[in-house]
C-alpha cells in the first residue's frame, strides 16, 4: 500500500492507525504510515483523532474492536455536528478540540477500568499532547516525526503540537523506551534532573517521581546525557547506563544487558541481583498494590527473578523464596518483613 492510497476519513486509514497502535501493523505499513503522517497537518490531526478514541477505549489487557467503533461513531457524530453549527474557521478549531475532549472525558466516565487516555492539553498558544498510563498498563505512542515511544505504567508523555517543526522535545515522568527516527533536528527528552539529546537511537529512560534514581540506558546508537547541575555531558554508547542519584546527584556508570530494562514493553520484568527497593516501585506499578517495607535491613536485600504472566501471590512467593524475607498483607497494604 502506498501513501496515496491513505487518505483521512477513509477506513482502510483508520483500520492501520488502530492496527499500528495495537501493535499489529506490518513493517511496510508502518512506514507508509510514518510517511502519510509527514505530509499534512490534516493527516496528522486525523491521526490524532483515531488515537484519542483509541486511548480512551482500550482495557488493561485487552483491545475491544467493538467499543472502539461505537466510540468512533459518536466522536464522528459529533464533529459532523460541529462542522454545520460553527460559524467561523476559529472557532470550529476551538470546538473541535472540545468536542475531542468531550468525548474522551464521557468515554472515561462510563468506564472506570479503562488503562489510559489521551488528554488534550490547551492553552492560548498552541495544544500539547499529553499519553498517560495507568497503574497495569503500557502504551505505544506514534510521534508526528515517526519517532515511537513506548510509555511503562502509572507515566507521562508530553509533546507539544508543534512537535518536529521548530525543534524534537518531549518531557518524560515516569518510564519510557525510544525508538527515534533520524532527522535534522536533535530529539531531546527531559526528565527531571536529566536531558536526554539523541539524533537517531534507541534507549530507555526510568524517572518515577518516587524513585530515588534516575536511569538511562542505551541499546543503540549514541546519546549525550546532561544531568542538571553538573557541567560535564555523560556521552553513552549501547550497553551503558547511566543512574544519577536524585539527592547528591551523584553519577554512576554501569555495563549492562539493556533488553532486562526495556522488557517490561513485552509485559516482562527482568531483575538481575536488584535491590528490593529498585523492584517494588515497578511491581506496584504493574499489579496496582500498595507495598510497604517493614524493617530498614529488608532494603538491602537483592533479589533476581524474571516476572512474566505470574499473579501477585505467585511473584510474592518468588521474593519469599529469593530472600530472607517474609509477606503479609493487612486490609490493602503488602508488606514485607524479615
Amino acid at each position: 500500500m502506498t501513501t496515496q492510497d491513505l487518505t483521512p476519513d477513509d477506513e482502510t486509514t483508520r483500520e492501520m492507525i488502530l492496527r499500528f497502535l495495537e501493535g499489529d501493523a506490518t513493517e511496510q505499513e508502518t512506514v507508509s504510515l510514518r510517511s502519510w503522517l509527514g505530509q499534512s497537518e490534516a493527516n496528522r490531526r486525523y491521526f490524532d483523532e483515531v488515537n484519542t478514541t483509541f486511548q480512551a477505549t482500550v482495557t488493561v489487557n485487552r483491545f475491544n474492536h467493538r467499543r472502539v467503533n461505537d466510540a468512533w461513531s459518536t466522536l464522528a457524530q459529533k464533529i459532523a455536528a460541529e462542522k454545520e453549527h460553527s460559524a467561523a474557521p476559529a472557532k470550529t478549531v476551538r470546538l473541535f478540540t472540545a468536542w475531542k475532549a468531550a468525548a474522551a472525558v464521557a468515554l472515561l466516565a462510563v468506564s472506570s477500568y479503562l488503562a489510559y487516555r489521551l488528554i488534550p492539553a490547551i492553552n492560548e498558544t498552541q495544544t500539547a499532547s499529553i499519553v498517560q498510563t495507568a497503574r497495569g498498563s503500557n502504551t505505544r505512542v506514534l510521534l508526528p516525526d515517526g519517532s515511537v515511544v513506548w510509555l511503562n505504567a502509572n507515566s507521562t508523555l508530553e509533546y507539544p503540537a508543534k512537535f518536529g517543526e521548530a525543534s524534537r522535545e518531549v518531557t518524560l515522568k515516569g518510564e519510557g523506551f525510544f525508538d527515534v527516527r533520524k532527522g535534522s533536528k536533535p530529539f531531546i527528552v527531559h526528565a527531571e534532573k536529566l536531558q536526554v539529546q539523541v539524533k537517531g537511537t534507541r534507549f530507555n529512560v526510568e524517572a518515577y517521581a518516587d524513585s530515588p534514581v534516575l536511569k538511562t540506558t542505551l541499546e543503540e546508537g549514541k546519546v549525550e546525557l546532561h544531568v542538571a547541575d553538573h557541567g560535564e555531558i555523560y556521552v553513552m554508547k549501547p550497553g551503558d547506563q547511566i543512574a544519577v542519584h536524585k539527592t547528591d546527584t551523584q553519577v554512576t556508570r554501569t555495563q549492562v544487558d539493556p533488553a532486562d530494562f526495556s522488557a517490561w514493553k513485552e509485559e516482562k520484568l527482568v531483575f538481575d541481583n536488584v535491590p528490593l527497593d529498585g523492584i517494588l516501585a515497578k511491581l506496584e506499578n504493574r499489579y496496582k498494590v500498595n507495598i510497604r517495607v517493614e524493617s530498614i535491613g529488608a532494603n538491602r536485600e537483592r533479589i533476581s527473578m524474571t516476572v512474566e504472566h505470574e499473579t501477585l501471590d505467585e511473584v510474592l512467593e518468588l521474593i519469599q523464596l529469593s530472600s530472607h524475607l517474609r509477606v503479609r498483607k493487612e486490609h490493602n497494604q503488602i508488606i514485607l518483613f524479615e
